[in-house]
């Protein structure tokens, strides 16, 4: 959990910075926290295989408003994980995922 807020700390830094390469790396370090705690490697070769695809939708979120709230649903995660909370953490994590999604709607 520790991890994760460090990586959600940089990662808010670099949204307040505008700097979208430097929060695409804070969050990619977030998210391999769990990852590498589950030491899954099929997990692991499924997220590098779609990753690619995500930057985009990344850039588009990180680049505006909506990132700040991205910042919110970290915290909101690592507090669950740390309250060891697995269906609020299942729920949170579902919303991150809506929520990039919805830039797929969006012209």
């Amino acid at each position: 959990v520790a991890a994760r807020r460090g990586a959600n700390t940089r990662f808010a830094d670099a949204i307040a910075a505008g700097d979208i390469a430097a929060a695409i790396a804070a969050d990619d370090e977030l998210h391999d926290v769990p990852v590498a705690a589950a030491r899954n490697r099929a997990i692991a070769a499924t997220l590098a295989r779609y990753t690619p695809l995500l930057r985009r939708l990344e850039y588009a979120r990180f680049g505006s408003l909506p990132a700040h709230r991205s910042v919110q649903r970290h915290t909101e995660l690592a507090d669950a994980i740390e309250a060891g909370d697995v269906d609020a953490a299942c729920a949170i994590t579902a919303t991150i995922w809506t929520e990039l999604e919805t830039l797929l709607e969006t012209p």
